[in-house]
């Protein structure tokens, strides 16, 4: 029995004898959270991903937008699925998540390791009519609702780092990761998010925050629901902002800048460019005030790091 079998094995409620596996897949369950209790590997204590009750969760849009709705053992990358799948069909309200991501990935490349059943790991393709040019500020615009999200939770703090991530009390929960599919309009994007919900490593994997999740700051929080959640409010946020455009989220998402009139450090550039951090333009690209004047940064390999001085 592979690593992927024995996912698929415990996603299905079964429970697995450890002496019964190879000791190269003990070991690699452990990287993923999966140990034995008296020598039984089971989750039957673990709230696994359900797609009736995310399901019976969505609003009666997203209802009606959805086109189908994926909840795997395991997967190498939701985002990497959809993305493949778009090369030869429509991924518009074709929603993906999974339990674990064997290869899952981060903002430049990075890999995003979660524990086996732990937190979320979800991936939406939808369309939206609006120029590639101004679709790039949209990852701001699915991070202020995935803080919505956790706001609408009672969860104190919450705040955003331009241009993808997501903290709780100065620690990263999430992150947001927007590939685009097919540039045509109108265009198709994959809008991935990943949530820290049960656990989370000591640091996060860029090395800037320490990581926090969910449940540090609630009693309970159910996947299921908190996976619906975001899949409504990815679908309300992609028709709002192609109606509307990032001008209808600029506002709110600066009173969650976690970076405003703080020192900050832009990497990416040589030399570094030092300064205060001065908020968002219309185009959701960043301000940093400086000795010679603003200087504006944008996506792609940029990021931005609070100073240490």
């Amino acid at each position: 029995m592979d690593l992927e079998d024995v996912f698929e094995a415990l996603a299905s409620g079964r429970q697995l004898k450890e002496a019964a596996l190879d000791p190269s897949v003990q070991s690699q369950l452990a990287e993923y959270g999966v140990f034995a209790t008296e020598g039984v590997l089971s989750l039957q204590r673990n709230e696994l991903l359900d797609s009736a009750t995310i399901e019976s969760e969505l609003n009666e849009a997203t209802r009606m937008w959805l086109r189908r709705l994926d909840v795997l053992p395991w997967t190498e990358s939701t985002n990497s699925d959809l993305l493949e799948l778009s090369h030869d069909r429509d991924i518009d309200g074709w929603v993906r998540t999974a339990e674990v991501q064997t290869s899952g990935r981060g903002r430049r490349g990075r890999q995003w390791v979660s524990p086996f059943a732990k937190n979320v790991a979800l991936s939406v393709g939808i369309s939206i009519d609006r120029s590639t040019a101004e679709i790039g500020a949209i990852s701001l615009a699915i991070g202020l609702m995935t803080s919505s999200v956790l706001d609408a939770l009672e969860i104190e703090d919450v705040k955003l780092k331009w241009p993808n991530d997501v903290l709780i009390a100065q620690c990263k929960v999430g992150g947001i990761l927007i590939e685009l599919a097919d540039a045509q309009r109108p265009a198709s994007l994959v809008v991935g998010i990943g949530m820290n919900v049960n656990d989370a490593p000591g640091i996060d994997v860029t090395g800037d925050y320490r990581a926090t999740r969910v449940v540090d700051h609630l009693a309970s929080c159910s996947r299921n629901i908190l996976v619906a959640r975001l899949i409504n409010g990815i679908h309300e946020t992609v028709r709002g902002f192609e109606e509307f455009g990032f001008g209808a989220f600029k506002n709110r998402w600066a009173l969650h800048d976690v970076l405003l009139g703080r020192q900050v450090v832009l990497s990416g550039v040589e030399p570094p460019i030092t300064g205060i951090g001065a908020g968002i333009d219309d185009e959701g690209a960043y301000l940093i005030e400086t000795d010679t004047g603003l200087q504006r940064a944008i996506g792609g390999e940029l990021s931005l790091r609070i100073s240490d001085d």
